[in-house]
């Protein structure tokens, strides 16, 4: 092999590099923002239990069914 094969195949190697490390920016940025909406997600879902915990009626007693006044059987 001579020096001009070997540089050539050397900037091959180089240009496949290249073309993977783009790639992996690529997916790197898409899996970056799909974990900042999981964790906004997350945080929106423990302020709602939050909430909700606090407007529970305490002893956590659940509520009675609704019932219908309408009708009545005899």
């Amino acid at each position: 092999m001579n020096v001009t094969e070997l540089l050539a195949g050397l900037q091959t190697q180089h240009d496949e590099t290249t073309a993977r490390a783009g790639e992996l920016r690529d997916q790197n940025q898409h899996l970056t923002a799909a974990l900042a909406e999981a964790e906004a997600r997350l945080a929106d879902l423990a302020t709602t239990a939050k909430v909700i915990a606090e407007l529970a009626p305490a002893g956590g007693d659940p509520d009675q069914p609704e019932t219908n006044t309408a009708y009545q059987p005899s």
